[in-house]
């Protein structure tokens, strides 16, 4: 006769690939022994702690009392998605679990510190404080003030990051163009928008007091970056065509990483809440300086 006991065996020996010999074997038993526990009989206590750790679960497991044993990773899905989607305010207590978890990879990192403790509250009226971690491997970089707070994880490519971040006519072309003022307030204008809503160049003109030639080539620019910005037309009220350029809300956050980047180099942190790693190794190996070359297209 089936007992929860003997389902949970067979089906954990099952699922895990295992033979009744090989667990009888592991518990110095017979394999008739195992072949009866899984219709019905029981084995002696002292084995219970054996067979629960031979399969990573816990002894009330066995007797269907607990949910299996999940790894850290799995865990922290099911707190994430239970946040989402049974909090009236999902998507604000999922960021701040998403940062609570950061920071713990951030004390993670510091082999000295043995216990987690919670995640500092940073005013934005404090002076900025942000938790670093650098090592040849890659680096993580944390901003803690309440008015900015943002998590950075880099892994370091195989081939290193100027190889991989090369700078090419593009890139300087990019550069370029939000070296211009007026360039970066259109791109700032942009991201105001909602899903398919859409502008004209005239009207940005009108906004900034430039002319529409202007706006119009600054918008064109910014539709040359893969489906970020998007140009598409438009009836007026003369029975024209006009450009109506519009953004993706997905791809669009590139250009708020970029302006993230900025702010990073131009206000500097004036306190870090930890620092650890600190790689005496340059990101940029100067062994190898065919990055300095001119870069094809």
């Amino acid at each position: 006769m089936d007992t929860v006991f003997s389902s949970q065996l067979q089906r954990l020996r099952k699922e895990q690939g295992v033979t009744q010999e090989t667990l009888a074997a592991h518990l110095g038993v017979s394999p008739q022994a195992v072949s009866k526990w899984e219709n019905g009989s029981y084995p002696d206590g002292d084995l219970l702690p054996k067979i629960a750790d031979f399969f990573g679960v816990s002894i009330d497991y066995l007797y269907g009392r607990a949910k299996e044993d999940s790894s850290v990773v799995q865990q922290m899905i099911d707190e994430l998605r239970k946040i989402v989607y049974d909090s009236e305010d999902g998507t604000k207590k999922f960021f701040e679990q998403a940062l609570d978890y950061a920071w713990a990879i951030q004390t993670a990192s510091w082999k000295n510190n043995k216990y987690f403790y919670d995640r500092p509250e940073i005013s934005d009226t404090d002076s900025i404080t942000v938790s670093e971690v650098n090592h040849k491997s890659g680096f993580t970089y944390m901003r803690l003030n309440k008015d900015l707070e943002y998590f950075f994880l880099v892994k370091q490519p195989k081939e290193g990051f100027a190889k991989r971040l090369k700078i090419t006519d593009e890139t300087a072309e990019l550069f370029a163009f939000l070296g211009d003022k007026t360039n970066l307030k259109i791109l700032q204008y942009m991201l105001t928008f909602k899903w398919q809503e859409a502008v004209r160049a005239k009207t940005i003109a009108k906004l900034l007091n430039i002319p529409a030639e202007k706006a119009e080539k600054a918008l064109d620019f910014l539709c040359k970056f893969n489906g970020m910005f998007s140009k598409g037309n438009i009836i007026n009220e003369d029975n024209k065509s006009e450009n109506m350029y519009q953004s993706s809300l997905v791809k669009a956050v590139a250009p708020i990483m970029l302006m993230i980047g900025a702010d990073m180099m131009i206000d500097l942190p004036n306190g870090y809440q930890n620092q650890v790693g600190c790689s005496d190794e340059a990101w940029f190996k100067r062994e190898d300086l065919s990055f300095l070359k001119k870069s094809e297209g």
